[in-house]
C-alpha cells in the first residue's frame, strides 16, 4: 500500500482508475488539513503552551513524510557540535519503530554506552547512537521531558530535535527544513492524498533551507537544486544551502572489510528507497533484484536467508542494503552461515556546517 501511495504522491504511473481513490484520498487530506491549522492556531494564540528549555534547541526535520536525508544531516550536525565546538549535546526523538514504549524517557545511548539494540530503541536513533560520537541519544514522545533529563543529567549545552519541524510543544531556537531537490512537494497535497504534513508554505516558519541532492553525480539534479533555491528565495525569502548525499563506501556487516560487488540483490526499508537503488548502480554494481520493504521494517532471519537464497539462485556474490536497514540485521547476523556477502552502503554527506550553523552560540 505504501508503495502505491509512494506513486500517487510523487505523479509516478496514475492511472485512470487511481482518480476515485485519490478523490476519497483528497477528502481525507481536507480534514487532515483543518486539524494541522487548527493546531497550529492554538499554538500561535498560545492556546497550547510551547515550553522553552535551559539549552539551545536546534530542530531538523520535513515538510512532507521521510526519505530526505534526515537522519545523516542530523548526525553531521551532532558531530560538528561536539567535536568542532567542544559543546555536549544530546539527539532528542520519538524513537518510532522501536519497541520500547515511547511515553517513557528511554536513554539510547548517554554518549559513551549504548543501552538497547536496534531492535527496541528503534534503527535511526540507534544509527544515530552508533555514529554520533560523545552524543546521547533519547527517545520518547514527550520531548520537552526527554530535553529536560539531558539537561540535568548530561548537562547538555544543545538538544537537536530528531523530525521536529512540526514538534511545536518544544520552543527551538534554530528550525531546519530538508526539502529534497527532485520530489520537492510532490503532488502538492496534503496526507494522505500528497506527501506534505503540511502546506509548502509553511517554509517560512524555517531558519535555515537545506536542499538535499541524493543524485550529486547527475548534472540535473545540480541544475534543479539551483532551480528549488531560486523558488524558495523568491516565493518564501528563504536563503538556502545544499546538501549533498553521496555513496561513499561499502562494506562486509561481519568483517566491516571494505568490498566491491559486480552482482547483487539490493534491499531497503527506507522513505525513498530508489535513491539507494540508484546509487548503487551508479557505482556499476549489477542489481539482479531490487527488494523494497516497508520503511522501518523488521527484519527476521527467515527474511534475509531467504534473501541470500535468492541471491545464490541468482548469481549473485552479495546482498546490499542501507546502513539504516543494516543495524536491525546485526542480533542475528553472526547465525547465519554464508559465503554470500551480506553489506551495506555508507554514504558521505557534503554540508557547509560553519554557514549552516554560523549564528549559534559558541
Amino acid at each position: 500500500m505504501k508503495t502505491y501511495l509512494n506513486k500517487i504522491h510523487y505523479h509516478e504511473e496514475i492511472k485512470p482508475q487511481d482518480w476515485l481513490f485519490l478523490s476519497i484520498l483528497l477528502l481525507c487530506s481536507g480534514f487532515y488539513g483543518i486539524i494541522v491549522q487548527i493546531r497550529e492556531f492554538l499554538y500561535k494564540f498560545k492556546l497550547l503552551k510551547s515550553t522553552k528549555l535551559n539549552a539551545y534547541v536546534i530542530s531538523v526535520g520535513n515538510l512532507t513524510t521521510g526519505g530526505t536525508g534526515k537522519t545523516p544531516v542530523t548526525c553531521e550536525i551532532a558531530n560538528y557540535i561536539s567535536q568542532n565546538l567542544n559543546k555536549r549535546i544530546a539527539i532528542i526523538s520519538r524513537g518510532y519503530g522501536g519497541q520500547l514504549s515511547n511515553k517513557n524517557t528511554n536513554i539510547i545511548s548517554n554518549g559513551e554506552k549504548i543501552f538497547y539494540n536496534s531492535i527496541l530503541a528503534g534503527d535511526e536513533p540507534y544509527w544515530m547512537a552508533e555514529n554520533c560520537k560523545n552524543t546521547a541519544v533519547i527517545t520518547g514522545k514527550n520531548r520537552v521531558k526527554s530535553g529536560q533529563y539531558a539537561i540535568n543529567n548530561f548537562k547538555s549545552e544543545f538538544l537537536l530535535l530528531d523530525d521536529g519541524f512540526q514538534h511545536l510543544k518544544l520552543k527551538r531556537d534554530l528550525d531546519i527544513v530538508l526539502i529534497d531537490c527532485i520530489k520537492v512537494s510532490g503532488n502538492g497535497f496534503l496526507l494522505p492524498a500528497g506527501p506534505l504534513r503540511e502546506l509548502e508554505n509553511r517554509i517560512k516558519r524555517a531558519d535555515k533551507v537545506i536542499i538535499v541532492n541524493k543524485k550529486p553525480f547527475d548534472k540535473a539534479s545540480e541544475k534543479q537544486c539551483e532551480v528549488v533555491a531560486k523558488k524558495i528565495q523568491e516565493k518564501y525569502g528563504k536563503k538556502s544551502v545544499v546538501c549533498k548525499l553521496n555513496p561513499d563506501k561499502i562494506y562486509d556487516l561481519k568483517t566491516k572489510e571494505l568490498f566491491y560487488p559486480l552482482k547483487a540483490i539490493a534491499f531497503a526499508g527506507i522513505g525513498q528507497p530508489e535513491f539507494f537503488f540508484n546509487s548503487l548502480k551508479c557505482q556499476n554494481i549489477q542489481l539482479l533484484s531490487e527488494m523494497i520493504f516497508e520503511d522501518h521494517y523488521l527484519y527476521t532471519k527467515l527474511v534475509v536467508e531467504n534473501l541470500i537464497e535468492k541471491a545464490q539462485e541468482k548469481g549473485a556474490d552479495s546482498i546490499i542494503t542501507t546502513e539504516k536497514d543494516a543495524v536491525k540485521l546485526m542480533p542475528f547476523l553472526n547465525e547465519i552461515d554464508t559465503k554470500i556477502k551480506i553489506c551495506a552502503l555508507k554514504l558521505r554527506v557534503e554540508l557547509d556546517l560553519e554557514e549552516l550553523l554560523k549564528e549559534i552560540p559558541c
